[in-house]
């Protein structure tokens, strides 16, 4: 009789363990992973599992040292009297190794095109050597109104081959030999011109012009352009980010004269005139 009250006492504490375990079970959270196998878990239709955006950390450090390296490239030029040349076909015998020892220009222009048939001879052989002594440097296309402005600048990226880190492209707009076409075809080519180079190279071409040219036939209609004029007689009153103030000036390493320009070096307008 007292065995079997024992067992009886026995049967009833295992169940109600059984029953306290029942009413008291802890259940996972929804996206909990259970990992003990005596533990009854919740079933689970979604199992979310930790997820690094490998993708973003990457672009976050490119980015951060992409603008590292466009401030210790602007940091080179920013704040300083800049000065530079503009040279073409015309100059064959220039001396690089001299001219960057004695007096390395802070940037350098170098005819590429013309119109839609012409391509200067010499630009390949300057922007080697512009290359070789690591001077900032770009390239001008001379405009044509015998063909669209569209199909010269294609004419022009093809042939300038600019990349990133060179100055950004300039249109050279001056009086042509023959008659001036009217003022809507002259602004409609060019506006065709430097929207393809935007469309290719993501900026604003350059213009460069004569004060007289640019009050008669650009004046309030390309604001957006960073403007490169040519006076040699006064200060222009435009607002200018280039000023080509002579065609005459003696630099070592070149027998003969030269353009020389002088260039803002705030580092607003230093973005607008380098592709970065």
């Amino acid at each position: 009789m007292k065995v079997f009250k024992n067992i009886s006492f026995a049967i009833v504490a295992l169940f109600c363990v059984v029953a306290l375990f029942r009413f008291t079970k802890v259940k996972p959270d929804d996206n909990a992973v259970c990992l003990n196998p005596k533990l009854e878990c919740a079933v689970h239709k979604h199992v979310i599992k930790p997820f690094v955006d490998t993708a973003s950390i990457v672009s976050a450090v490119a980015q951060r040292i992409k603008q590292e390296k466009e401030d210790e490239f602007l940091t080179q030029f920013a704040g300083r009297r800049l000065w530079g040349i503009d040279i073409s076909k015309y100059q064959t015998n220039i001396n690089w190794s001299l001219m960057v020892k004695k007096n390395k220009p802070d940037f350098v222009f170098v005819k590429a095109t013309e119109g839609t048939t012409i391509v200067d001879k010499m630009y390949r052989s300057h922007k080697r050597n512009l290359e070789k002594y690591n001077v900032l440097h770009g390239a001008y296309h001379f405009m044509s109104f015998s063909s669209s402005g569209r199909s010269q600048a294609l004419k022009f990226i093809r042939h300038a081959r600019l990349k990133k880190g060179n100055m950004v492209p300039v249109l050279d707009v001056e009086y042509t030999r023959r008659r001036m076409p009217n003022k809507y075809k002259v602004r409609r080519e060019i506006r065709s011109f430097c929207r393809t180079i935007e469309k290719y190279y993501g900026v604003k071409p350059i213009i460069y012009t004569h004060p007289h040219l640019y009050s008669n036939y650009l004046k309030g209609h390309f604001n957006s352009n960073p403007l490169w004029i040519c006076d040699y007689r006064r200060r222009p009153r435009h607002n200018w980010v280039i000023w080509q103030h002579t065609s005459k000036a003696r630099i070592y390493g070149y027998r003969g004269r030269l353009d020389k320009n002088v260039m803002k070096s705030d580092r607003a307008t230093l973005k607008k005139l380098i592709m970065l």
